[in-house]
């Protein structure tokens, strides 16, 4: 019976993902990101998570919760999840700062070649981020989000494109496919059918 319980719990799990929320503030993340470097003040990056993550559970209880009501998982989940949440915020911001540190001291780089991709560093280390999150949920929308991440870190950086523009353009990509799959959520779980 208990292990029934574990089986249903982890399919709960990996199907309270499936709203596209998570995705769209991965989304906003990253264009922030962008954003923050285009506007020369790629310091400024570290704070986006600082903002995110409040605003995760309003928006949630706001917008998803009145669709499907509150999902509670035991002690132990919620503890490892806290646990990889806080793991998850430290890799990005130790991504975040060694994509930093290259960027800034790209000159200083022995071999060429790396040094014409320096500009997709940024984000082959939030396709990093958004691999763990795929194994973290059990969902593989996140390492097409690490696809987007690498294809377009390769081509901006390629193509001469600044940090700041290849983490806009690849946020603005996966913006669209977090933007339909919260609008398909919403349209497909209409608020108050509980009730």
């Amino acid at each position: 019976m208990l292990e029934n319980m574990n089986l249903l719990e982890r399919k709960v799990f990996q199907h309270y993902w499936d709203d596209g929320l998570l995705d769209l503030f991965a989304a906003i993340g990253v264009l922030l990101i962008g954003v923050f470097w285009l506007r020369d003040f790629p310091v400024g990056a570290a704070f986006v998570p600082v903002w995110l993550v409040p605003a995760w559970n309003p928006v949630r209880r706001r917008f998803i919760e009145p669709r499907l009501g509150l999902v509670e998982f035991t002690e132990d989940r919620e503890r490892r999840n806290r646990k990889m949440l806080q793991l998850t915020l430290y890799a990005g911001i130790a991504f975040l700062i060694v994509g930093l540190e290259l960027y800034f001291f790209r000159d200083d780089l022995p071999v060429e070649p790396t040094v014409a991709l320096i500009a997709g560093l940024p984000a082959f280390l939030l396709a990093l981020l958004a691999i763990f999150t795929a194994a973290l949920i059990g969902t593989a929308r996140f390492v097409a989000y690490a696809v987007i991440l690498v294809l377009t870190g390769i081509a901006g950086a390629l193509l001469e494109w600044t940090p700041g523009m290849i983490l806009t353009v690849a946020g603005a990509v996966m913006l669209v496919i977090a933007g339909i799959l919260l609008i398909r959520f919403i349209v497909l779980n209409p608020a108050g059918e509980e009730e």
